[in-house]
């Protein structure tokens, strides 16, 4: 651990607060010196002056850079979770991250092969032009693994209403496995879902959620009846 001694003039307006945070994160190189300098943004007024010309320069981001920056392939997991329990540790605060910075956070995670955390914050953000990124990304996906895929990250897709927007992908059928274990007072309604999916143009696809959420038998499961289903119970 490094001992930096600070004077209160270093930190007696934003612009040396920011030259003082740079410094300490040049010499911070372990996640409990990566933590006290969490703390130390948190306790500081949010940086909003010239010093951030752009997201990279914001400290928050210069930060998750250099976490990740710090860990070998075998921590990479557990970086990642940091990470993500970091942004969210911030999300009604007054740190709050702007759309800009979520998409710099996402760009870095990625680059370090992080896809799974990255997809959970451009969902999170509630942007449409995020979600697009993640859809993008979830387009992409050939095999789900459980480096892009979890159970945590269907519950985001629904609770985003993107389900209909994943048709195409790889990702369809696990999120409507998921919604279908699902209990019965959770927050997902499949006939409300069901409706989506028809007003899109899936009628099919509606008809045969409900047919697998009604119980009809695998077997009788056919596009018809799946059309005939929709005439029926919606």
């Amino acid at each position: 651990m490094h001992v930096y001694e600070v004077d209160v003039a270093d930190i007696e307006n934003e612009e040396k607060r920011y030259v003082l945070f740079v410094k300490l994160l040049d010499i911070s190189h372990t996640l409990p010196e990566f933590q006290h300098l969490v703390l130390l943004l948190q306790a500081w007024p949010p940086m909003k002056g010239l010093s951030i010309a752009s997201p990279e320069d914001n400290p928050w981001v210069k930060l998750v850079k250099a976490m990740l920056s710090s860990c070998g392939a075998e921590k990479r997991e557990g970086m990642s979770s940091e990470v993500l329990k970091l942004c969210r540790s911030l999300y009604k605060s007054r740190h709050a991250f702007s759309v800009e910075c979520i998409d710099a956070i996402c760009s870095l995670l990625l680059e370090h092969n992080m896809l799974l955390t990255s997809l959970k914050l451009f969902i999170e953000s509630g942007d449409p032009n995020l979600h697009s990124k993640a859809l993008k990304l979830l387009t992409a996906v050939t095999k789900v693994t459980d480096s892009n895929c979890d159970s945590e990250i269907l519950s985001l897709l629904l609770d985003a209403k993107l389900l209909v927007n994943c048709i195409g992908t790889i990702y369809y059928s696990h999120l409507i496995n998921h919604l279908l274990a699902a209990p019965e007072d959770s927050r997902w309604n499949v006939e409300e879902i069901s409706r989506e999916l028809r007003d899109s143009g899936y009628k099919a696809e509606a008809g045969s959620l409900l047919m697998s959420y009604r119980g009809t038998h695998p077997a009788l499961r056919t596009f018809t009846s799946a059309l005939s289903s929709l005439k029926q119970w919606l």
